[in-house]
């Protein structure tokens, strides 16, 4: 009987020991960027397509950041690694790194439907997610192109406080139990990061100055940074933690005017408050963070309005343009067959994440 014993606890120690290597053996990792958060970027127009000289340098930094990424996390076991870009630059040719110059086994990620980049990118074969390239929470007044979503919320708060892009992607992935275990990006999101979630590990790649204005570090150092970082994440990954902030959650949106929140307040339960602001309740998390999403979208359509109106009218042939949009309007009205795109079957629509 002692031998029958024996055999049967060894038996049961080594099915422990491989199931735990196992556990180890394949690491998938999810790698989603952000652009205003990359070493290297001191001004906006390196996020932007529309500025194309510094737009094409901005790539060549965001794929460097990614790359060292990439380095650290197979330094520290990672086996998979799909690549989710969270960025919008206006871009419709493709993602905003350069793709084929991405390290292997690194993938990027596409799709044939459109799919929220916090809450969607991801399912429950990935076992830990980074974040490259991110920035400071909406309201931050020194975080460089600090914003939470889209420029246009001046404020962004879940029960007072103020939320980041990394912590909504933080919150997201915790409904599949996937621990956010690495992000990159200045010193300002850093000490939110620490403060909010310090079991996260950080990589500060630049000194903010100002919302416009910072001050980098040598691509080198920069990249060191990430490397570390991202190695680190997944070597210490059985520490990693999910947040622990329980509902209801309040949301509070303050845009830059009243006619924003005017737009942004038609959402479900939503009450604009202090003339610019708007605020509702949700129970769960990501039906709040979807709920804020439609009010900036309809906020972003009055914002965008507003600039090209300032614009145009600062033109010497305002007017002849304003009656040209005048004409273009009815004529959608008048022939609105006339007017509707016919999509080839032949070319189907790619998604790769923020586009």
């Amino acid at each position: 009987m002692p031998g029958i014993f024996l055999r049967r606890s060894i038996a049961f120690l080594l099915l422990a020991t491989c199931s735990a290597q196992a556990q180890h053996e394949g690491i998938k990792v999810m790698l989603l960027y952000d652009m205003e958060g990359m070493a290297g970027a001191t001004d906006y127009r390196y996020t932007t397509s529309g500025h194309t000289e510094h737009y094409a340098e901005g790539r060549k930094m965001m794929t460097a950041d990614v790359n060292a990424a990439i380095r650290g996390l197979i330094a520290g076991g990672a086996t998979e690694i799909m690549v989710v870009d969270g960025h919008g630059s206006g871009n419709r040719s493709g993602p905003d790194v350069i793709v084929e110059e991405l390290l292997e086994p690194a993938v990027m990620h596409y799709r044939d439907t459109p799919f929220d980049i916090y809450m969607d990118s991801y399912n429950q074969s990935i076992d830990a997610i980074v974040a490259v390239g991110m920035h400071a929470a909406a309201g931050n007044p020194i975080g460089f192109l600090a914003h939470t979503y889209t420029a246009e919320p001046v404020e962004y708060t879940v029960n007072g406080v103020p939320f980041s892009e990394s912590m909504i992607l933080a919150m997201g992935a915790s409904r599949q139990k996937i621990p956010l275990v690495m992000v990159s990006g200045d010193d300002q999101l850093g000490e939110e990061v620490a403060r909010h979630m310090p079991w996260v590990e950080y990589a500060t790649v630049k000194t903010a100055t100002g919302l416009g204005s910072a001050e980098a570090l040598t691509p080198e150092e920069s990249a060191r940074r990430i490397e570390r970082a991202a190695r680190d994440a997944i070597r210490n990954l059985d520490d990693a933690k999910l947040p622990d902030w329980p509902g209801p959650y309040r949301f509070f949106v303050r845009y830059q005017d009243e006619a924003q929140a005017r737009a942004g307040a038609m959402v479900q339960g939503a009450e604009v408050v202090r003339n610019t602001g708007i605020q509702f309740s949700a129970d769960e998390f990501e039906t709040g963070y979807r709920r804020s999403t439609r009010s900036i979208s309809m906020a972003s359509d009055i914002g965008w309005t507003t600039a090209m109106e300032s614009v145009i009218d600062d033109l010497p042939n305002a007017e002849e343009i304003w009656l040209r949009i005048d004409e273009r309007w009815y004529q959608r009205w008048i022939d609105p067959h006339g007017w509707l795109v016919q999509e080839s079957e032949s070319t189907p629509r790619q998604y790769w994440g923020a586009h």
